[in-house]
């Protein structure tokens, strides 16, 4: 069961185009406030008997379905921590309405990845979960290298072919807490521990999947970029499983939730 870690601002919602597709309706998007645990992997299978991936913010590596008996193949995606979090404020303030100012919302938010790879601003635990539980992390900065990678580790079902989603329209907000040295500086304090998370995977974790794929790779990118769909379709199967999702899963699972 692949298992993707989605952190805020990575292309998370691409990567779970990318699931749905491959595995349609043995996909879950998991919609849990909280870290996934074993009854809620469970619960997801009433609506998906042959589920074959899950996503969503509450997959976190940290939280051991592996003692109830499940075999997650857990797999990120991490991204520049400084180009992150700008993007994540953005991203608050567009979609979400975030209000607060952007100093209190970075104390809140400081070493994210490092956070939800450990549940700790701690890099070198999440260094040790990336070595130890995380078996593929792609780079966003490498975004098409670091799919063709992905799926050769993952297996050649999943179609790694897709279409960007969830692109802001307006990076004036971004653009201008970028523009400013201090609030830069401010940021880089803020993610000390994200940045020796992502420097690592860059230098050690990635390298080594580029060695594991051997020769190929630059064609194997150019054959993956010339496939690439001018325009999204939908697939009849994939169809049904966004109904299911939609209709079934996703309102029945907050109904549990909210009766609990």
């Amino acid at each position: 069961m692949l298992a993707h870690v989605h952190i805020m601002k990575t292309a998370g919602q691409t990567i779970c185009g990318i699931l749905r597709r491959s595995f349609a309706g043995n996909h879950c998007d998991l919609v849990v406030p909280r870290p996934a645990r074993a009854k809620d992997i469970r619960w997801a299978q009433r609506f998906y008997p042959g589920l074959r991936s899950i996503a969503g913010h509450c997959v976190v590596p940290y939280a051991d379905l592996e003692t109830a008996g499940f075999r997650p193949r857990y797999f990120t995606f991490l991204r520049d921590p400084i180009e992150r979090c700008v993007s994540h404020y953005q991203f608050s303030v567009l979609k979400d309405g975030c209000q607060q100012p952007f100093p209190r919302w970075l104390k809140q938010h400081a070493n994210f990845q490092t956070q939800i790879l450990s549940n700790a601003a701690d890099a070198d635990r999440a260094i040790e979960i990336l070595e130890s539980k995380i078996g593929f992390v792609g780079l966003v900065e490498h975004f098409n290298e670091s799919l063709v990678l992905l799926r050769h580790w993952a297996g050649a079902e999943l179609d790694v072919r897709y279409r960007s989603r969830n692109i802001a329209l307006d990076n004036q907000i971004k653009r201008k807490l970028l523009s400013d040295p201090q609030t830069v500086a401010r940021i880089r304090e803020c993610h000390v521990e994200d940045q020796r998370v992502y420097e690592y995977a860059r230098n050690v974790a990635y390298p080594r999947q580029i060695a594991r794929f051997g020769p190929g790779l630059t064609a194997a990118l150019e054959e993956l970029e010339a496939s690439l769909p001018a325009e999204a379709t939908l697939s009849l199967e994939q169809f049904v499983a966004s109904a299911k999702r939609n209709m079934l899963y996703k309102p029945l699972t907050r109904y549990i939730s909210k009766a609990a």
